[in-house]
């Protein structure tokens, strides 16, 4: 019994603190101005998403929030502004988890942040990658990929875009022969390459696939992942179209739960425990809230929350897996091979 009423007695104690300390976090956010930075150009997805959410916010915390929009360098410009921000819990971040994790992989220029480091709050939304064939493109299913004694030719902006190395491991794992065409601007680029049959394909997420794939003629003939794009249910995914080692098949699913990060939102780091946790519970009540899902479906966008620390565990798998050697090959695979 002495037991009983001693734990009582630190529940009783602990119980008020707890309040206190949200209430406290609630009132700081009270007319202050928020800076939500996202990776995106104005008019994309990254910025649709980051509107709709600042929007949400504004009235659940009660403050202004200004969405500022960084597309440069992958992400690495938006990463850098909020890294360099004061840690107060005023400045987010919009940003392709996916991304980050490539490009430090890789060991890209510019990087100077720890993706194991971050401080998540959530999830917005997940993705699939699938591959997309231009109209002109003779070729209608990964065996056609396959069997061809032409290289197919594959675009992007850069070798760690988040596709292209994503294309240069398909190739590997399937053995394709393949070529990456890089140093295009942006998606509209790339597809009027595919259209006027100059390229081949891409790799792209389900979601972007969905929004312009159909009206131009393009066809998904594989969901990149384990499980089906639910907007392209007639794909195969790569699992079921091609004969794969188990090597090449541990490399897909290790890739596949990179991109599965998808769009994810950070604070800066060293922000107050308590106003991290206030922002976190915010952002879940208004991710799931079916307002907000109908709003994204509308837009053709999707939205699957998923809490800080399920996309903390996601990123520790991206970076730890891999032993040296293993990352040493994939860097082979990604920068040299291909080209």
């Amino acid at each position: 019994m002495r037991f009983v009423a001693i734990a009582a007695g630190l529940a009783a104690a602990l119980a008020p603190a707890t309040t206190r300390a949200e209430g406290e976090a609630a009132a700081f956010f009270q007319n202050k101005q928020i800076q939500f930075f996202t990776m995106g150009s104005p008019g994309g997805g990254y910025d649709a998403y980051t509107r709709a959410i600042a929007a949400r916010l504004e009235k659940s915390l009660g403050a202004h929030v200004v969405t500022i929009n960084e597309p440069a360098a992958g992400g690495l410009v938006a990463m850098n502004r909020l890294l360099t921000a004061r840690p107060d819990g005023l400045s987010l971040l919009l940003v392709g988890g996916e991304s980050l994790a490539i490009a430090s992989l890789m060991g890209e220029p510019g990087v100077n942040y720890d993706p194991l480091k971050q401080v998540w709050l959530a999830r917005v939304s997940a993705e699939s990658k699938v591959a997309l064939i231009g109209p002109k493109s003779p070729y209608n299913s990964i065996a056609d990929l396959v069997a061809s004694q032409r290289p197919s030719m594959w675009a992007g902006s850069g070798k760690t875009d988040g596709n292209t190395d994503f294309q240069a491991l398909l190739a590997h794992a399937t053995g394709m022969k393949a070529r990456m065409v890089i140093g295009y601007k942006g998606t509209g680029g790339m597809n009027i390459a595919m259209e006027n049959g100059e390229i081949d394909g891409r790799v792209v997420s389900d979601e972007s696939a969905a929004l312009y794939g159909p009206s131009s003629g393009m066809r998904v003939i594989a969901t990149l992942a384990r499980q089906r794009a639910p907007s392209f249910p007639a794909a195969p995914t790569v699992f079921e179209a091609a004969r794969l080692s188990p090597e090449a098949a541990a490399m897909l699913d290790w890739r596949a739960g990179i991109a599965a990060l998808g769009r994810v939102i950070a604070v800066t780091p060293g922000a107050p425990a308590d106003r991290v946790e206030h922002l976190r519970a915010t952002l879940r009540a208004v991710l799931v809230d079916p307002g907000f899902i109908a709003e994204m479906r509308n837009m053709k966008l999707s939205a699957s929350y998923a809490p800080a620390s399920e996309v903390g565990d996601m990123m520790a798998r991206a970076m730890k897996t891999l032993d040296a050697r293993g990352l040493a090959e994939i860097k082979s695979i990604v920068i040299d091979r291909y080209y």
